[in-house]
């Protein structure tokens, strides 16, 4: 079996870790996609007003039966700072025979030589990469060529559409009352009834 990993803050998760999610499941394609919010990000600390670890993990629940996909909250559970390389050591104790496939976009995949032991984690799961737009593809192609001479990387750059937003500016529109069409029904409606993101309680569909 084909497993897709697509990990993330998700704060909030939106259409485009949906996109990417189908996209790796068509394209690869991939028996099943597991969405894994981060515990304690290893780079960066979540910004200021962000959702509470509950909240990002049932957001993400949320966003994912739009798709049938399935939610671990193991790098929640973890002590400390969630690397990559830990959370596959875990999935491949649980899934032993199955291969697994790490779901990112360019810039995640074009800074993996500077994750912890990235020659562990291509030994333990190969890579599907949502380019942000066709200028990215040869770059991509080209990296990836680099990470499979130097690591015996496997990878794969996917042809998708991609949907151009990111939480940041997600979290800052959603402020103003815009950038709606970009989040699943459900996690709209979740954001309105907690009053995330400085949105207000009568806002919901």
């Amino acid at each position: 079996m084909r497993i897709g990993i697509l990990g993330g803050t998700f704060n909030p998760p939106h259409m485009g870790h949906i996109n990417a999610a189908l996209s790796a499941m068509k394209g690869i394609p991939l028996d099943k996609v597991i969405f894994i919010p981060t515990g304690k990000p290893p780079h960066k600390e979540l910004a200021e007003g962000s959702a509470t670890t509950a909240q990002r993990l049932e957001m993400t629940r949320l966003a994912a039966e739009n798709i049938g996909a399935e939610v671990s909250d193991i790098e929640i559970l973890r002590e400390g700072r969630s690397y990559t390389v830990d959370t596959l050591k875990e999935l491949k104790k649980q899934f032993p025979e199955d291969e697994l496939w790490l779901i990112m976009g360019t810039d995640m995949f074009l800074s993996l030589e500077t994750w912890r032991a990235p020659e562990t984690i291509f030994s333990l799961a190969k890579t599907a990469v949502i380019p942000r737009d066709n200028d990215d593809i040869g770059k991509l192609s080209d990296f990836g060529e680099h990470l499979r001479k130097k690591y015996g990387a496997e990878f794969r750059v996917l042809d998708t559409e991609v949907i151009e937003i990111s939480s940041t500016e997600l979290r800052e529109e959603l402020n103003c009352g815009e950038a709606i069409e970009f989040l699943p029904g459900q996690v709209y409606n979740y954001i309105v009834e907690n009053q995330l993101y400085g949105v207000s309680g009568s806002d919901g569909f």
